[in-house]
């Protein structure tokens, strides 16, 4: 097993690596499923439930591409590179890449930043 740093991972949106990235966060959750019975205080029945794909970056702003295609409702896949190759093992497919929010931030100091979110329709990790 090998550590990895952070500054390494790329994402790539349609196999093209986002530029000046600062931030990014991909999650993968689910629901759980719990049903009671009248006569207990813990579950009679567990189980996974409904799964959800978000993902987060921020990058520094460079033109409107990703609010342009928030307007138009535009999916794309993306993958997430720990060690900045999309095509060396380990990596995540993110499919149907939708954009929810586009938003940019200025302040006194820095560059003028754009937080980018969104929600994909599945996850394929490649490990090997």
């Amino acid at each position: 097993m090998s550590v990895r740093l952070g500054r390494n991972a790329r994402l790539y949106k349609d196999g093209v690596v986002v530029a000046f990235g600062k931030n990014i966060s991909v999650k993968a959750t689910a629901e759980m499923i719990k049903e009671y019975s009248m006569d207990a205080l813990t579950p009679a029945i567990t189980g996974p439930g409904k799964q959800s794909f978000n993902w987060t970056m921020e990058r520094l702003y460079t033109d409107s591409e990703f609010l342009t295609d928030l307007l138009a409702g535009t999916q794309f896949d993306m993958v997430f590179a720990p060690t900045g190759s999309s095509t060396t093992a380990p990596y995540e497919t993110w499919a149907n890449c939708t954009i929810l929010s586009c938003e940019r931030t200025a302040g006194e100091a820095g560059g003028l930043l754009e937080k980018i979110s969104g929600e994909a329709e599945s996850v394929t990790p490649t490990d090997t």
